[in-house]
């Protein structure tokens, strides 16, 4: 499942990164900012769609997943595609990483309202409740709330977080 999860990544994180760049999303905390630093000495080394905003990425991503990223790609071999590294070092920092009780408590709260919503014809992506551990936890947070919503309005508020 963790590389299915990362597969999925690449195209919600374009998306997102995209979407900030647009609504002009900057971060100033530091260490979000170390986290900028290290998303562009990855990139200078190989080039990602995680380069467009490396702020963006930064202020999105939890710092565990980032970094582990960025060294992995910094390290990555040179034989490999850009897209294989940054690929391989995703779901490799997916790994590695331990479930905060926040995912855990979103992962099951929102399977079972994306059962309710299915029932009712309603349905979203299970990756929407699957990805909360690359998350920071402020989004992760935010993701929470939305399942207060109706199935109706669900995709609206996991949007500007997932797509």
């Amino acid at each position: 499942m963790r590389g299915v999860v990362g597969v999925r990544f690449s195209r919600v994180l374009t998306v997102a990164l995209l979407a900030a760049v647009t609504a002009g999303a900057s971060c100033n905390s530091a260490t979000s900012s170390e986290g900028a630093s290290n998303c562009r000495a990855a990139c200078s080394r190989c080039g990602s769609e995680l380069c467009v905003d490396c702020a963006a990425t930064a202020a999105r991503l939890r710092d565990e997943f980032e970094n582990a990223v960025y060294a992995c790609v910094i390290q990555g071999s040179d034989a490999a595609s850009c897209d294989t590294v940054w690929m391989n070092c995703i779901v490799q920092a997916e790994g590695q990483l331990t479930p905060r009780p926040a995912d855990t408590t979103y992962r099951d709260a929102c399977l079972a309202k994306k059962s309710e919503c299915d029932a009712a014809g309603m349905g979203f992506a299970d990756d929407d409740c699957l990805l909360s551990p690359i998350l920071d936890e402020t989004r992760v947070a935010q993701a929470q709330q939305c399942l207060s919503q109706t199935c109706a309005n669900i995709g609206a508020c996991f949007m500007p977080l997932f797509n």
